[in-house]
């Protein structure tokens, strides 16, 4: 019998959201002001790099992008929900779409990773195995091995698309200490194995601006892939 799991059996590791657009030249001018707008919403807003062509910001809420051609906001402390990392990305992507007149969207898109830890990682690839996710035999396969480490699938309209990845893994997580501690202590490294469960969902079409709502997108979105990736999990 094949393993069944669902979306709930897997902790949130990542979430992450980004707009695309077409080259908002408007950067060049107004990248100060999307910091100086930022600092008034996020906690310990503070710059990590700036270029003309890129910045990058990180708070206590979460890190920020800044591109000619993008923007994107990412916490690693998102609740299952994303209700609060949502009102987030509002925030940060009112700010940038207002400054540099963005007016429309190429692709709008949220990724999440997820994490079911393993003892090792060969309970991690029988776990996987164990989905049935691939009807293929267990044989040696290139001289590497008998059953895959990942399985990737996709799916796309002329609207909508989506790319889920199951991967055995372990991931080295680095933990971000206080100021007050980082001279200190040196960094922290945590390394976690299991199987990661990666869902990229995102438009295909363009969208308005005036017709989007990030924190409305992204739980909707969120519910969605919680369904959809259950149905494919057999959960």
């Amino acid at each position: 019998m094949p393993t069944t799991l669902s979306f709930a059996d897997f902790s949130m590791s990542r979430a992450a959201s980004e707009l695309r657009y077409d080259n908002a030249y408007l950067i060049y001018d107004r990248t100060g002001q999307v910091i100086q707008e930022a600092r008034g919403h996020f906690t310990n807003f503070k710059v990590t790099s700036a270029t003309p062509n890129e910045s990058t910001f990180l708070s206590d809420e979460g890190s920020f992008g800044l591109q000619l051609g993008s923007c994107r906001f990412i916490s690693d402390k998102a609740d299952a929900s994303l209700e609060s990392f949502g009102s987030s990305c509002k925030r940060y992507f009112d700010i940038v779409a207002e400054l540099l007149d963005i007016r429309m969207f190429t692709r709008v898109g949220l990724r999440v990773i997820t994490k079911k830890t393993t003892k090792d990682k060969e309970e991690a690839k029988a776990l996987l195995r164990s989905l049935h996710l691939a009807n293929l035999p267990s044989t040696m396969r290139f001289g590497a091995s008998e059953d895959p480490e990942e399985i990737m699938f996709r799916w796309e309209s002329s609207q909508i698309g989506a790319l889920i990845r199951l991967k055995a893994e372990t991931t080295t997580v680095d933990v971000i200490l206080p100021p007050e501690l980082e001279l200190s202590m040196s960094n922290i490294h945590r390394s976690v194995t299991g199987l990661t469960l990666d869902v990229d969902y995102y438009t295909v079409a363009p969208v308005e601006r005036s017709q989007w709502d990030a924190t409305a997108w992204i739980t909707q979105s969120m519910r969605f892939i919680k369904k959809e990736t259950t149905s494919i999990l057999g959960g």
